[in-house]
């Protein structure tokens, strides 16, 4: 029998250059996520952290949709599947609030910081 490939750890997006975690650590509130984010090591760095909106979306590929006119994942990205994900930016107008990217329709929604959404860390190279 031969060994079983292990997934990575990190992935690099060739097209913003960012490192992202590979592994989702789960659902967690907006705070919990701060937190993991910053006691987060992968492969000897710590300078982890929640991913902007901005960065959150870069994964999305805005130039196809599905019928409904939402994007899809773009297809390079090794880890698409259906969760929704915390972003770093809190809602302008409801400080209570963080910007989460629901990737099972390409949403980019707002909701309560003490709900419950997965994590995915980014770090700058």
């Amino acid at each position: 029998m031969g060994k079983q490939r292990e997934k990575p750890l990190t992935w690099i997006d060739p097209k913003t250059g960012l490192e992202w975690q590979y592994e989702s650590p789960g659902r967690m509130s907006w705070f919990e996520a701060q937190g993991y984010a910053a006691s987060l090591c992968l492969e000897g760095k710590t300078d982890w952290r929640l991913p902007t909106l901005i960065e959150l979306e870069s994964l999305l590929d805005r130039t196809k949709a599905r019928s409904d006119g939402r994007p899809f994942v773009r297809e390079e990205v090794p880890f698409g599947d259906n969760h929704s994900y915390w972003s770093s930016t809190t809602f302008e107008g409801q400080t209570k609030a963080a910007w989460i990217v629901a990737f099972d329709g390409g949403y980019v929604l707002s909701y309560y910081k003490t709900n419950l959404y997965h994590v995915r860390c980014v770090r700058s190279r």
